[in-house]
Formats: C-alpha cells, structure tokens, sequence
C-alpha cells in the first residue's frame, strides 16, 4: 500500500488503498483520437470552466462524473471541481473546493480516484511542491496526508499523480518530477516503495511530464518537449503488453497537437475513451491554457 507520511505530530504513517477493490481488466482496441474540443463544447456545459486565467492539469473521476482541474481565476491556484449526472451531458458550474484542500499556497494537478479520493499537488510544506492524498467522508474534506519520501523528493515539484494495478496486483503510481536544473522526468513507485524512473522510451534529455496510465497499465500518456520548444511540449504516448515489460517507443498523437503551442497533462478516461488535456491552442478563452478534450 501507499503510505502518506504523517504530519509532524503523528506516530506512524497511514495505508491507503488508492484502488477500486476489483481486478482491472484489459482495455479493448481503439481507433485514432478525434479532433479535440474545448471541454465547454459538450452539451450544457457550463460556461464557466475554461476562464482568462490558467485553467487546466485536470482529471476525470473514474465514473466520468467528475472534472477536477486547478485554476488561478481568483489570484491564486487553486483547485475546482465541476459536476455532471449523465457522461452525455457537460460539466456544471465549477466549485473552489474549501479548506483544508485549497489554502493560501499553490494546490494544483489533482487526480480523482476510486472512494472519493483526490491526490493533488500542494506547496504547503515545500515550497517546490509535494503529492499530497485527500478523501471526502459524510463530514466533508479530510486533512490531506503528505506522501512519505519515497515518492516526494525535496526540493522538487512532484505532480500529476496516475494510479494503476499491475499483473501482480500491485499498486503501481507514475508521476512527474520538475525543478530549475531539471525540467522533468517520469517516475513510479511500487506498493509505496522507493522512487524510480519509469524505463523504456518514455524519459528523455527533453521535458517528460504528467503522465496518465490506462487501468490495465498498458498504455501511458504524457507531455514531451522532445523535438521542440520546453514551453511547447506535446502529448505522447507508449504501449507494451504487459505490466512487467518496460514501455515501447514514444510517439507523438499528431491528431491531438497543435503545432507551436502547450499542450500538457493528457489525462485517460477509466473507460480509455476519452483524454483531456491543457492547451493554449488558438480559439481559446485567452491565451492562457484551457481545458480540451478528444474521444475515440
């Protein structure tokens, strides 16, 4: 199991199942990725989910029914959640969710999980910002637990936390590793064990950030700035047949990307049948990043 670290004043450490209680299931095959819409496109959107500031690093709950994503619309980044009751609809007005999630410092890159729960990025502690785990219960929000040192390096910005169980029936969390000397590398930790950098054709020289996995563990998607510009990754993506072979050759989806643009933290559907993603591609709210998606 994972295990955040405890806060300053508790004993020992908490083990947090990340994962639904069932196996997962391998994914079927998909055809080619559609052309990407703003997340507002969808049917009753709400109008007000991308905005003139930076909205984006978003994730799905595994039912489709929730988008969480962090945005710095009122000064400061903070994270929101829209809803929706039906995955034909779109997302509803967004909400800042309250304390203790969001608080003075930087919250950002939030990924819903099974039983309520959300891992997201805080500066809270360190000022380069760690994962941090969070559930809510009948009583609102719980008091967010810091990953232990395994996974939160200091000094670095750890984000964009991706969850999957692998044929062992391990809990395997992928994530993203940035700070000024390094601009990022892809890292896993296995059952809450030591960090380590996911091999296979997914790291490179370049920018390798916000990585999300398939539930079977099969596909991983994330953004690179191989072959171009730091300030302008694109989205990639890997494949392998099983969860113990290492990942196969990055390819970029030139269906998804804009040419000279950001366009970063793909995030995959449970269903593996829809991604979105942050982009500042023309048309947009602003020229700050808004909330995309594409289907397949």
């Amino acid at each position: 199991m994972f295990h955040p670290v405890t806060r300053p004043k508790t004993a020992s450490a908490i083990g947090v199942s990340l994962l639904a209680a069932t196996a997962a299931v391998a994914m079927p095959a998909f055809g080619d990725w559609a052309a990407p819409q703003s997340i507002e496109a969808l049917p009753n959107s709400s109008a007000n989910l991308n905005s003139p500031a930076v909205d984006g690093c978003a994730s799905l709950s595994p039912d489709g029914l929730m988008l969480a994503f962090n945005s710095n619309r009122t000064g400061n980044f903070d994270i929101y959640i829209a809803k929706r009751d039906s995955t034909s609809k779109g997302f509803g007005e967004p909400e800042r969710l309250p304390a203790p999630i969001n608080g003075p410092t930087i919250e950002s890159c939030p990924t819903l999980l099974h039983g309520k729960q959300v891992i997201f990025t805080s500066f809270r502690d360190d000022p380069a910002g760690d994962l941090y785990l969070t559930r809510l219960g009948p009583k609102g929000w719980a008091e967010p637990e810091r990953f232990g040192s395994n996974v939160n390096e200091p000094g670095i910005q750890d984000e964009a936390a991706s969850v999957y169980e692998d044929d062992e029936g391990r809990q395997v969390m992928v994530w993203s590793r940035r700070n000024d000397s390094n601009p990022g590398d892809i890292f896993q930790s296995v059952d809450g064990g030591p960090a380590m950098l996911v091999q296979g054709g997914v790291n490179s020289s370049a920018a390798d950030n916000r990585p999300s996995v398939t539930h079977d563990g099969k596909t991983i998607f994330w953004d690179s700035s191989r072959g171009g510009d730091p300030a302008t990754p694109d989205i990639w993506f890997a494949t392998r047949s099983s969860t113990s072979d290492t990942w196969g050759t990055a390819e970029r989806i030139d269906s998804i990307n804009a040419a000279g643009v950001f366009d970063a933290r793909p995030f995959v559907s449970w269903d593996g049948t829809t991604m979105i993603f942050s982009s500042t591609r023309p048309g947009g709210t602003s020229p700050a990043p808004d909330i995309y998606f594409t289907t397949r």
